[in-house]
């Protein structure tokens, strides 16, 4: 048979990847992407993927396009409550068996909330041995509010929805899709050490983060899919990839803290871009106001957020491939540090014509 799969997010870093991963692997697939807008690169790319106009606020095309479809992956906004709703109302409207394919993220687990920064915890979280607690995290979690919809979709819908939250941590690494190449984590570091003129850590820095590469992303999604597709063509759903178990962390590698700041410190002096290659300790306060006082500097250089990828290593080999966060650092902040000079230069030249007309 050849599955009807419906893709959001396919212009973005992890959806645009988890796209050209599903279309390589698999190009007898049919394939439905919700774009807010069309670029050329992307008809070009993929001239076999159907193509709907909306956002994750049309609810009603996404519901429509959700209810056509045999395997929904969501890839696109893990927040935006709306769209998952309309994407289930979508899976109800059907009188045969579906799959969701949700993404969401290890900020769920971080322990931002514990008002201890840099410093390391312990705790190691498995979607094996944690799965009860993972189901029943306290609703002031990040992404909790759609991941809630998702288990209570399973729960409710289970013999006709069957679900699953792909859970990555940190991505590093050049994407494969057709919109954005690079992941969120390097170029917000960059950002975060040329605004403070300096590398940093939060108190000790032993704080530690779980990573992945996007091409493991991509090797995860495809096995989670081809699952999908063999259900459907058996009619046998195992339980143990599906709903009340169907969650899934990504992570290959650890990495503590102080030691990105390090290699990132001696990257960018190399490049004049701070007077010293010595990364410094930064307060709590310092961190909290840091690019908008969002506290999202917190969270992303000060907390712990640690997870072991048991079900996908046990139930299909999952076996990460790729070549560590340390090794690709300074080529992930080299392609940041070449965007920002690219936008320079454009923008320097958008001047020049408006001054000359």
């Amino acid at each position: 048979m050849s599955p009807r799969i419906l893709i959001t997010g396919s212009t973005g870093y992890i959806g645009g990847s988890v796209l050209a991963a599903i279309t390589t692997a698999h190009p007898e697939y049919s394939v439905t992407a919700i774009l807010r807008k069309v670029s050329q690169r992307y008809v070009d790319e993929y001239p076999r993927v159907k193509i709907i106009i909306g956002d994750y606020d049309s609810a009603e095309i996404l519901a429509k396009a959700a209810s056509e479809s045999d395997i929904v992956i969501h890839a696109g906004d893990s927040d935006h409550k709306g769209a998952m709703e309309s994407l289930l109302a979508g899976l109800g409207r059907r009188t045969t068996p579906s799959f969701l394919i949700h993404l969401s993220g290890t900020a769920c687990i971080s322990d931002v909330y514990s008002g201890e920064y840099g410093v390391l915890n312990p705790r190691v979280w498995s979607d094996v041995d944690d799965i009860a607690e993972l189901a029943a995290l306290p609703d002031d979690r990040i992404h909790r509010h759609v991941d809630k919809l998702v288990w209570a979709a399973a729960e409710t819908h289970g013999a006709h929805i069957h679900t699953a939250i792909m859970c990555p941590p940190d991505i590093y690494g050049k994407g494969h899709g057709p919109g954005i190449t690079q992941s969120f984590m390097v170029p917000f570091f960059y950002d975060a050490v040329l605004a403070h003129k300096s590398a940093f850590y939060i108190a000790s820095g032993e704080n530690t983060r779980s990573l992945v590469h996007i091409e493991d992303v991509m090797s995860m999604y495809v096995h989670v899919v081809e699952e999908a597709v063999t259900s459907l063509e058996t009619g046998n759903v195992r339980d143990e990839y599906w709903g009340k178990n169907g969650f899934y962390f990504n992570s290959s590698s650890e990495l503590v803290w102080k030691d990105a700041a390090a290699a990132t410190g001696i990257f960018m002096a190399s490049l004049g871009l701070i007077p010293s290659a010595e990364p410094k300790e930064c307060s709590v306060e310092e961190a909290q106001s840091m690019l908008g006082g969002s506290g999202l500097s917190l969270y992303m250089f000060g907390s712990n957020s640690r997870s072991r990828a048991d079900r996908g290593t046990k139930l299909f080999g999952w076996k990460p491939t790729r070549p560590t966060f340390m090794e690709l650092l300074e080529a992930d902040l080299l392609a940041h540090h070449a965007d920002k000079q690219r936008n320079i230069v454009v923008a320097l030249e958008g001047l020049r014509e408006s001054n000359s007309a």
